[in-house]
């Protein structure tokens, strides 16, 4: 039974980590459109500045501010089922997204810096 509670509240914690991600970095978009008064060539300056390192930055701040609102979430999700190992509950939480941003994110930078550079 316990097993089936971690196993659970992992998939729930993973959901809501990864919502809370993607919330935290449509209102990053939305914040410097407003505030910067984006347009496409701004955009486009910014996603091809150092070959890439601008829309890194980009993806990589809300990913940290979601690892940072992550940690009392789950501390507190781990200690309702009174899992002994809240700490790497967290890290097992925190871990899955982090290597699949490090395995999909580098690609994801070559193909949007290479339709930048054809495009101009």
């Amino acid at each position: 039974m316990n097993i089936f509670l971690f196993v659970v509240s992992y998939m729930a914690l993973n959901v809501i980590s990864s919502l809370l991600y993607v919330g935290l970095l449509l209102l990053l978009f939305i914040t410097m459109k407003k505030v910067f008064n984006m347009n496409e060539e701004k955009w486009s300056t910014l996603f091809g500045y150092g070959k890439g390192k601008g829309l890194y930055s980009i993806m990589v701040i809300p990913y940290l501010l979601m690892i940072v609102i992550m940690f009392p979430v789950t501390m507190f999700g781990f200690e309702l089922i009174n899992f002994d190992y809240r700490v790497l509950g967290y890290i097992a939480v925190i871990l899955l997204p982090t290597l699949l941003i490090f395995i999909t994110l580098p690609k994801l930078k070559k193909d949007i810096v290479n339709k930048y550079v054809e495009g101009y």
